[in-house]
């Protein structure tokens, strides 16, 4: 459970919510997160309740091509194989840059150098060592996050350094929205990305024991953890951080 959740969580929170947050405002972000998570339920919950009557050994572009057509598998097979070689150098490249804030003094590249040869080793132990140190990353993750709603909120409700009550100031001036509908629709495109990997509830299937109890068990809960994890973080971020800055 634990993988599925941090698995899901990553760039599109951490490094993605900054950016979506100046062009579209603490509305903006909020609201179209919960539009794309409604969606993603949706998605969620037919993908569950396939693999639930029909479990497979691979990824889940079977389905298309078992109910849709061979031809229509096939593109989203390579899709979602060009989804996935495309997020790692980006993963890589998202994590020098946060490294990068504390330090200066060493190029980003040597940085995704490092995490590159450190994803070549991981994998050559194995599935059991990929699985053993994504399990161990994604708590870390999870509990990254949960320490942030807690910081968060204290924050929010004058808890820092200056006592300073925050509230919901930054959603009155500068405002909800920076650049309206413009602004809105912009935002779709990283709560689309930062939702990715939900997935993957979906290939756990083929490695349940007993897919018709915990897969839809399963489903429920990481979909909406990982939906409280983001509306709430990203709804605390809009009012810690205005979108002017």
């Amino acid at each position: 459970m634990n993988k599925l959740i941090g698995g899901s969580i990553g760039t599109g929170l951490f490094v993605g919510s900054g950016g979506a947050l100046a062009s579209g405002g603490p509305a903006a972000l909020v609201l179209d997160f919960a539009i794309i998570g409604f969606m993603l339920f949706n998605v969620c919950m037919a993908l569950a309740e396939l693999a639930v009557a029909f479990p497979i050994s691979g990824s889940f572009y079977v389905y298309s091509s078992r109910f849709l057509d061979p031809a229509w598998g096939f593109a989203m097979g390579w899709n979602y194989a060009f989804n996935w070689l495309i997020v790692m150098p980006l993963e890589s490249t998202a994590a020098g840059l946060v490294i990068r804030y504390w330090t200066g003094s060493v190029n980003i590249a040597v940085w995704i150098t490092i995490f590159l040869i450190a994803i070549l080793i991981i994998n050559l132990f194995g599935v059991r060592g990929y699985g053993e140190v994504e399990f161990y990353v994604s708590i870390i993750k999870v509990i990254a996050v949960l320490g942030f709603i807690i910081l968060g909120i204290v924050l929010v409700f004058g808890g820092g350094p200056n006592h300073e009550y925050v509230g919901g100031k930054y959603w009155h001036n500068p405002g909800p929205f920076a650049d309206g509908f413009k602004g809105v629709y912009s935002v779709f495109v990283t709560a689309g990305f930062a939702f990715s990997g939900t997935e993957l509830v979906g290939l756990a299937a083929a490695e349940a024991a007993n897919p018709r109890k915990t897969i839809p068990r399963a489903t429920k809960q990481v979909f909406w953890r990982i939906t409280i994890f983001y509306i709430v973080s990203l709804a605390l971020i809009g009012c810690l951080v205005p979108y002017t800055l």
